[in-house]
């Protein structure tokens, strides 16, 4: 084997491990880009829980509390005179930003008649 052969497969195995490395790398970003995802999601939805059944001062003032920097608002806007759109917007201590809404009832029906 020549020196010349040699320092071809170290540059080779050299390449390759550096290859696995990347791989690594990605993998693990990946996971915590999930991790993170699914915090803010978990947030929003257990805030748009509380304010859908009615109680939004109670939701902004659990969601205010400080949680490892995430940072959430809970907006209540009419859309028509039964019905409002709750927004709950949760971001993240590296600026990712989840909004979600749903439409939520805001004046009880019985049996289909209106108060």
């Amino acid at each position: 084997m020549s020196l010349l052969e040699a320092f071809v497969s170290l540059v080779i195995l050299g390449l390759t491990a550096a290859g696995y490395l990347d791989v690594f790398q990605s993998g693990a970003s990946a996971a915590a880009q999930a991790a993170e995802w699914t915090h803010l999601v978990a947030d929003a939805e257990s805030a748009m829980e509380a304010a859908a059944l009615g109680d939004a001062l109670q939701a902004q003032q659990a969601i205010d509390a400080p949680d490892e920097g995430y940072t959430r608002r809970v907006d209540v806007r009419p859309f028509n005179e039964d019905v409002s759109d709750v927004v709950v917007t949760v971001t993240s201590p590296r600026g990712t930003v989840f909004a979600l809404h749903r439409l939520v009832r805001t004046s009880p029906q019985v049996a289909g008649v209106r108060p």
